[in-house]
């Protein structure tokens, strides 16, 4: 079992556990560093767990022993794949290596792989409850940032096509989280947000959260920083095959998202599309074929 195997067992199971199990769940999930380089005992004292629910937690997850358990972290750690620096340097490795076109072949192979967990594990029913909150919504606040604003612009965009309640919120000018200054019970914020986790982002859902709004949460884990305080959690899967954690199935989930908005819109949508062509028209917008 790899480490990739060994989160999605968590994953899968944690809102099952009992409340240290999460605790040490949590802490595994969050710190896969210090589980290779630290005895049971220890990442128990690091994690604020009694080490019988460590190792309760490690037979859960289908090891034995303590040893057995850390070996995929090892692995792991071991590979350079940890950070940034040490993913740059694999690459430049094997492209000196004459390795390029596996590289590449590979990058593809784990962006499927991506886009097909997640298709598995995303539930219609969560899709259609997002969908509602948002047709629902007086405002509809967009925040994703870094590596994923580029999935955010793309929701924003697509959902202008059939309304006007869509708000981007972007930090403009230095004006990060202005936009929901006076969110209330009758908004959504839609968060999007992988690991290495905004804390921009997470701040604006809490406050968000605190003036009535409800969120929506588009994330790489059930663990997420915004994860708790969702209404909504969508959870995806994403990998790191290449620099940057992949927005491949970030994309593939909102695409589905917008599908089911879309499937659920009322008659009037007709009505904002004949004013998009319209504007579209008037300023020569698209070259025509």
């Amino acid at each position: 079992m790899n480490l990739d195997e060994i989160n999605s067992r968590i994953d899968e199971a944690f809102g099952t556990y009992p409340k240290q199990l999460r605790v040490a769940a949590r802490y595994v999930r969050e710190n896969p560093d210090k589980i290779a380089l630290h005895s049971l005992r220890q990442v128990s004292d690091m994690a604020s767990v009694h080490p019988s629910n460590l190792m309760r937690l490690v037979r859960e997850l289908g090891f034995d022993r303590y040893s057995e358990f850390r070996d995929p972290f090892r692995d792991w750690l071991g590979s350079g794949q940890t950070t940034m620096r040490g993913r740059v340097e694999g690459l430049r490795t094997k492209g000196k290596l004459g390795q390029m076109s596996e590289t590449v072949a590979e990058v593809f192979a784990r962006d499927i792989s991506d886009v097909e967990a997640t298709a598995s594990q995303i539930r219609t029913e969560d899709l259609v409850a997002a969908a509602d909150m948002i047709i629902a919504a007086r405002r509809v606040f967009i925040v994703g940032f870094r590596s994923l604003h580029s999935a955010a612009f793309f929701f924003h965009y697509s959902c202008r096509m059939f309304s006007a309640n869509a708000v981007l919120v972007d930090g403009r000018g230095g004006a990060m989280g202005d936009e929901v200054r006076d969110a209330g019970p009758e908004d959504v914020v839609v968060v999007l947000s992988h690991k290495s986790y905004s804390r921009d982002a997470l701040n604006i859902a809490r406050y968000a959260k605190n003036a009535g709004s409800r969120i929506i949460s588009i994330i790489d884990s059930p663990l997420a920083p915004t994860a708790a305080i969702s209404d909504v959690r969508l959870v995806l899967s994403a990998s790191n095959a290449s620099v940057l954690s992949s927005v491949v199935s970030t994309l593939s989930v909102v695409q589905a998202l917008i599908t089911v908005i879309v499937s659920k819109i009322g008659d009037d949508v007709f009505e904002t599309m004949k004013r998009n062509d319209a504007f579209y028209k008037a300023l020569d917008t698209f070259v025509e074929d």
